[in-house]
């Protein structure tokens, strides 16, 4: 199997050889997308050399923030989200070269791995940016607005299912992360019952129809959000990685029989990290979620030297076909 068609399998229930690695995927973010540049976001086959941040999707301004490593949005667009419809203008993509950008980065797509994209931003982050976060918390629980935050969110998920189907017609896209915080590093921006009720079945209609073109879908959702991954399992995503201040070792044990997780694979509490030590904590990690389907996410970042990365992939990836029989 190659690394794309294993990842299926993985997503798909049917039999796979190893569990799926970060480095079994690609992430192809093109510059011609204008979410892309302005989020500081752009991978592709050509290095990109432009500037970040600028003017992105709804004529949202973002600023590129180095220490972040991403951007942060400038000024709201609406006072209230009732005027969406007046102020907000959606991109409008017969107008990009799809098959310009296909053929300008035909030798990176022409991949074995499972190629990835990111739609910036779902639901309650796009709110922020046009409101403000103040005014998007507010609003989302008032019912003065939820009418208006559902026709909102409907021609959102509108939107998104329209990106994903080119990015799947025209790339051969695998899998798409959708990006939407939902939470702080103490606990969610909202209760469970109003995550339910406002973003859950717009969610749901995204995920099925992806589902339903062949793509996977992940949930790209920070904070300490535990109290709201039953509604997440609910809406039928595949996977999500959520931060390490998330207890996934008992999130796996509670809901792995109906969801399978990224698990992190991150050294970062670790000092002079050595690839013998790498090799040991791959291992311990694998042990820990062996009889258990997950994805494991490698954090190179937090690994210390490159040789340290590779080896622990190398680990995982020996230790999933040896359990698998594909060895």
């Amino acid at each position: 199997m190659t690394p794309k068609e294993n990842i299926h399998a993985f997503f798909e229930g049917r039999k796979y050889e190893w569990k799926p690695l970060s480095s079994d995927r690609i992430s192809f973010h093109p510059e011609e997308i204008s979410e892309y540049v302005a989020r500081a976001f752009v991978f592709q086959q050509e290095p990109y050399k432009g500037p970040k941040g600028g003017l992105g999707w709804f004529n949202i301004e973002w600023e590129y923030e180095p220490g972040a490593g991403g951007s942060i949005s400038l000024k709201p667009i609406l006072d209230d989200v009732s005027e969406w419809k007046d102020k907000m203008e959606f991109p409008d993509l017969t107008k990009i070269d799809w098959e310009g950008i296909a053929k300008k980065n035909a030798d990176y797509l022409k991949t074995d791995k499972a190629i990835t994209f990111t739609i910036f931003t779902g639901y309650f982050e796009r709110l922020i940016s046009l409101l403000s976060f103040e005014e998007a918390a507010m609003e989302l629980i008032m019912e003065d607005y939820e009418d208006d935050i559902n026709e909102l969110f409907t021609a959102l998920t509108d939107f998104y299912i329209d990106f994903a189907q080119h990015f799947r017609k025209y790339f051969n896209a695998d899998f798409v992360q959708i990006h939407d915080d939902w939470g702080t590093q103490r606990s969610a921006f909202f209760s469970p019952a109003v995550h339910k009720k406002m973003i859950i079945p717009h969610l749901t209609r995204f995920v099925s129809a992806c589902h339903e073109m062949g793509l996977v879908v992940e949930m790209h959702s920070c904070g300490f959000i535990e109290e709201l991954i039953p509604n997440l399992i609910s809406s039928g995503m595949d996977t999500w990685p959520g931060q390490g201040l998330c207890d996934k070792y008992k999130l796996v044990q509670l809901y792995g029989d109906q969801f399978k997780f990224m698990v992190r694979v991150s050294m970062k509490d670790e000092k002079d990290i050595t690839v013998e030590r790498a090799k040991e904590y791959a291992l311990d990690i694998y042990n820990k979620f062996r009889d258990k389907d997950v994805f494991f996410m490698v954090y190179g970042r937090d690994c210390g030297a490159p040789e340290n990365t590779e080896a622990i992939y190398k680990v995982l990836l020996e230790e999933g076909k040896k359990q698998f029989g594909a060895a």
